[in-house]
């Protein structure tokens, strides 16, 4: 099989502190504007909800140096984010793009993408 991209998906689920959620949407429509506005590699970012407990961010870069400067844009706002929620992070992309994504998100799962397009 082969891999036709080097597009990296990162998707932070948000695992909302008792009567957090409206400040954990605001923090992400934060993000959300930074990201439109600053970020013109990235392919989407969708904030959606499951119940009164639950957020999940789907975002999608054109490869890992679009992620990388996703970080550098808005970083500042992870502290903020857990302070309304604990985060679980999982990154999927080619094994090349995803690596220095490594030292700045230690905790999260790397999936490596091995065919597609």
């Amino acid at each position: 099989m082969t891999l036709e991209t080097k597009m990296v998906s990162i998707h932070p689920h948000f695992f909302i502190k008792d009567g957090k959620m409206d400040q954990c949407i605001a923090l992400l429509e934060e993000i959300l504007v930074l990201t439109k506005s600053n970020e013109p590699d990235c392919l989407f970012f969708n904030i959606t909800k499951c119940g009164s407990d639950k957020a999940y961010v789907r975002e999608a870069y054109k490869d890992g140096a679009a992620a990388l400067n996703h970080f550098q844009n808005m970083g500042h706002m992870i502290p903020k984010l857990y302070e309304v929620a604990d985060i679980k992070v999982q990154v999927q992309g080619p094994a090349n793009e995803i690596e220095p994504l490594k030292s700045i998100l230690p905790d999260a799962d790397f999936y490596e993408a091995i065919s597609g397009f």
